[in-house]
């Protein structure tokens, strides 16, 4: 989706660990239901690699690949192995460029609340460095059918051709899309602003398998996995511009509830915002003032 409107690859960052068996696993069906090819990526995590150590490492990969894929009869699923020195973070961007990359495909733990710093090589951190989609994979997820997607959205705020990525994914699958923006009571004097823009949005994806629908709750996120949950969605789908939602999704008091987009694959969609999204005030206030401080020049006054 970087490059073409379908997901024709897919990256797949794995280790030599039961959590990248599983992953492999998951992302073989994955792939197979998407038409795709697979790019496995192994980084070394060291500063360099000798030919020879990235030859015998690209040899284990492939031998890693070829037999868990055998083992789901997803064998005939098609893989290239690379093999980058470096931690993922560092190498990640550079070989979406290489290799055409549609999607990142990655499995995602808890995110601890007392942790200053999130893991470079977190999903919520890779994340927000890439351009590409990102799909991640609770650790406990197996793969089903993707035949009902629900899209987290605000009609007043999306740009048209994420929009329409979306709708092409959901196309590829064979699922249906369902559109859904939760508001705040503190919203309801926009609820006319948010109907005439859903109308709008009905209008330009006419003809396609899309439903929509306006629901208010007191907690937006709350709201939204709970209606995914209702819906009995196969995947959750976001598009945001930053990772504060991806972070606090899977911060430990989330998982510690078991809501339901700790159990299901979570897609999310880069894309810019003219407004904070709901709950990221904070975070959208901190880079502001990041960018006065860069920009001096800038003086917002308020009337």
């Amino acid at each position: 989706m970087c490059k073409s409107e379908n997901v024709k690859r897919v990256l797949v960052p794995v280790q030599f660990n039961k959590e990248s068996e599983e992953l492999l696993r998951y992302a073989g069906q994955l792939a197979g239901t998407l038409g795709a090819e697979l790019v496995l990526l192994l980084a070394s995590h060291t500063k360099e690699l000798t030919f020879t150590q990235q030859s015998r490492n690209i040899q284990l990969l492939r031998t890693f690949g070829e037999r868990l894929l055998m083992q789901h009869k997803t064998a005939n699923v098609a893989f290239e192995c690379v093999v980058r020195p470096g931690n993922l973070s560092d190498c990640i961007i550079s070989v979406i460029q290489d290799y055409s990359v549609d999607m990142v495909l990655m499995e995602t733990c808890p995110l601890h609340q007392e942790e200053e710093h999130v893991d470079p090589d977190h999903a919520a951190a890779i994340m927000e460095k890439v351009a590409c989609p990102v799909m991640v994979v609770p650790c406990t997820a197996r793969f089903q059918n993707l035949d009902n997607l629900v899209f987290a959205t605000d009609f007043t705020d999306q740009e048209e051709h994420v929009l329409f990525q979306i709708v092409s994914f959901a196309e590829q699958v064979g699922a249906k899309l369902t559109l859904v923006q939760v508001y705040g009571q503190a919203e309801r004097q926009q609820l006319s602003n948010y109907k005439a823009a859903m109308l709008q949005t009905e209008k330009l994806l006419q003809g396609h398998n899309v439903a929509f629908k306006l629901l208010e709750e007191e907690d937006v996120l709350e709201g939204i996995s709970d209606f995914a949950e209702a819906a009995t969605a196969d995947m959750l789908i976001l598009a945001t511009q930053d990772n504060f939602l991806m972070k606090r999704l899977f911060s430990s008091n989330y998982i510690k509830t078991m809501a339901y987009h700790t159990q299901y694959p979570l897609l999310t969609f880069r894309q810019l915002k003219k407004k904070p999204c709901s709950g990221c005030c904070e975070n959208c206030g901190k880079n502001k003032s990041i960018e006065q401080e860069s920009n001096p020049q800038i003086i917002e006054i308020s009337l």
